[in-house]
């Protein structure tokens, strides 16, 4: 498809803004030759709506699509999206993304307070939409998480990846306005890992998704220069697993590394140490993930914020 529009990314806030909706934005520009509007955008919802239902062998499997296959709170965070989609034709990617966070911490039926404010605001807002259903459980982690781990969590999802834009001043860091560098990156399975939290703390498993950024950034260093790129980095082997069962890799003498496959993607691997020999023998960029503070949370160790 040219808009390259992934819904899922923006109803569960997978994404940064310029991933998103940069070349949505452009194709309807492209195509309309700037006269857009949000009639224009509606129709791509009416053909999603269509389409979806229509993946199902007959009319009436494809309407029992919405009413059975799809959870309630999922649905209707779907169609309550179509209004702030539809501001691209008027907006910047990275207002319509602040609007719809907004929304949906407000209208939230959980117990999460007011729309917050302050450095961690984007990133508690991104949190909700990509828990779901655990998002008080997450947002909770969070306050307790290490300092160091709070920060790179409010750096790297406050990232637009966009020229020129950023989230409210209010609700990201200071560095993000005055220093506005890239790329940005998309965890994609990052709503799924969170999503299933099972067992797990959500501490340990937020402790996990910093530990990713920060592995990302080690490998993409911020550059004013990559201020409008977006790198994809693939979690899909984890997303499923608890922290326990990655420790158990480590304990049985593999390691989990983030492996850069091209310029804008990487993916989380599991490697013995035959394969990571390898790996260095052949010059391949990688990352070795530390899960060792997950562990110690595992422990009752806890660092809070000074």
């Amino acid at each position: 498809c040219n808009l390259c529009f992934n819904h899922g990314w923006f109803v569960q806030a997978e994404a940064p803004p310029g991933a998103i909706f940069t070349k949505f934005r452009e194709a309807l520009i492209r195509d309309h030759k700037s006269q857009i509007g949000q009639r224009d955008v509606a129709l791509y919802f009416v053909h999603w709506l269509t389409d979806l239902a229509g993946a199902e062998p007959t009319p009436l499997s494809g309407c029992e699509k919405f009413v059975t296959k799809f959870p309630l709170p999922v649905l209707n965070s779907f169609l309550r999206s179509f209004e702030f989609v539809g501001k691209i034709a008027t907006q910047t990617e990275t207002e319509v993304m602040e609007e719809y966070l907004k929304m949906r911490w407000a209208e939230s039926n959980m117990p999460v307070g007011p729309v917050p404010s302050g450095d961690s605001a984007v990133a508690r807002m991104r949190l909700l939409c990509m828990a779901q259903m655990n998002a008080p459980a997450v947002l909770k982690g969070f306050a307790e998480l290490a300092e160091e781990d709070v920060e790179v969590l409010n750096l790297e999802m406050a990232r637009s990846g966009c020229v020129g834009q950023s989230f409210s001043a209010e609700l990201v860091p200071k560095d993000v306005i005055s220093r506005q560098e890239g790329p940005a990156f998309l965890v994609y399975y990052g709503p799924a890992f969170l999503q299933n939290l099972g067992n797990d703390s959500a501490v340990r498993r937020l402790s996990v998704l910093a530990e990713i950024y920060r592995c990302s950034r080690e490998m993409w260093p911020a550059a004013v220069a990559k201020v409008a790129s977006n790198v994809t980095i693939r979690i899909d082997v984890i997303k499923a697993l608890s922290i326990t069962d990655m420790q158990d890799a480590n304990l049985q003498g593999d390691v989990w590394m983030l492996v850069k496959h091209n310029e804008s993607e990487a993916f989380i691997e599991r490697s013995t140490k035959k394969k990571l020999n390898k790996m260095i023998a052949n010059n391949s960029v990688f990352q070795v993930l530390d899960l060792s503070i997950a562990a110690a949370y595992g422990e009752g160790f806890q660092r809070g914020r000074s």
